[in-house]
């Protein structure tokens, strides 16, 4: 019984190992996703202050419409290093879902040895209660044939 214990024991610590890693990935694909809103918010102010520059750019003098190519350039900069954060956070989601499933598939297969060992130890009691079974029906069988045969003379 001991190793179903040990067994018992290490099903739990896997689910618990199982479920940290499920946790882990949750937070990282929130992160994604975060991260990925922002670069949408970048691109669609980067979209709003094209609009405007288009409908102002008619009446503007030089040394503005620089400021705006300069600012459209640092916001360029951003968007392209935001890229760079979500691919990396979509990167750490593919990490974080493959050691989710090696953690449950050793779950998994903690699991089924369990059930092969109880499947044997059923096994195994079956054969003791059928061996018991039959030691004690020749045991009935020898005191009826030597009560006949004591009878019988």
């Amino acid at each position: 019984m001991s190793v179903m214990n040990g067994l018992s024991v290490a099903v739990e610590l896997a689910q618990t190992r199982r479920d940290a890693a499920a946790q882990v990935l949750a937070k990282a694909r929130q992160q994604w996703i975060s991260a990925q809103l922002q670069i949408d918010q970048l691109e669609s102010y980067a979209q709003e202050c094209t609009t405007r520059w288009a409908q102002q750019s008619l009446s503007c003098t030089p040394e503005l419409m620089r400021h705006h190519y300069q600012f459209m350039a640092r916001l360029d900069h951003a968007i392209g290093l935001q890229t760079g954060i979500v691919a990396e956070h979509g990167r750490n989601v593919e990490r974080e879902a493959a050691t989710l499933r090696v953690a449950e598939l050793k779950l998994e297969s903690l699991r089924q040895l369990m059930k092969q060992r109880e499947r044997e130890r059923q096994a195994e009691l079956s054969r003791r209660e059928q061996k018991m079974s039959d030691e004690q029906a020749a045991i009935q069988h020898r005191r009826r044939a030597s009560a006949f045969s004591g009878g019988v003379r």
